[in-house]
Parts: C-alpha cells; structure tokens; sequence
C-alpha cells in the first residue's frame, strides 16, 4: 500500500494482556477498544509529562469511544461507557497502563515483521 498522507481519526487498539488466577494459571485479556487518533504531540500535551493513573484515566476516557468482545461475568456483551471502561481498569489493577502502552504502540506507525 502506498504511504498517504493522511490517515483515519480513528484508531482500532487491540487491548492483549494477561493475569493470574487464584491458582496461578494465566488468563488472557483481550478486547478491541476504538479510540480518537491523537498525533504523538497531541497525546503528550494531552499527558503534561503526567504519568500518573488519574491522568492516565482522564487521557484514556478523553479518547476512547466504544469497544468489543467486552463481557460481564455471565458472559453477557458490555455495552461500551465511560463508567464501565472505569470500572473495569480499576478493579482490574494493571489494565489501564496496558491500554495506555497498547494505544500508544497502535494510533501511530510501526515496523512491520
């Protein structure tokens, strides 16, 4: 494909991570979260050098606007919002650094393999 120069305001991020159970076995996460693109100025601006999980929260909940294969623990779909996208990276601890790295990886550029 040729490089255009431009390309959409949306970006698909595919959230992969995984955790232990209570027996240690390891389970996977993995959910499509769609985001507004923001250029890597715009994302920093957005961050001030501001790490942290509250701003990473605010940066996070700014940008993302609906997701995918997202269930409850009955296995029902999760309709997507910014109190459930909340919820879960706070009781989940780790989510929201892994779907802050994931999107930064993916609303740019990266070497293909």
């Amino acid at each position: 494909m040729a490089l255009k120069s431009t390309i959409g305001n949306i970006v698909g991020v595919n959230v992969k991570g995984v955790y232990n159970d209570e027996h240690g076995v390891a389970k996977d996460i993995d959910f499509l979260l769609n985001c507004k693109r923001l250029t890597g100025d715009e994302a920093d601006e957005a961050l001030n050098n501001d790490f942290s999980a509250p701003s990473i929260m605010r940066f996070m909940l700014s940008v993302a606007t609906d997701w995918s294969k997202v269930k409850d623990d009955a296995g029902n779909v999760v309709p997507f919002s910014q109190d459930e996208f909340e919820e879960r990276c706070n009781k989940i601890s780790g989510l929201l650094y892994v779907t802050y790295k994931c999107y930064r990886e993916q609303s740019g550029v990266r070497a293909k393999n």
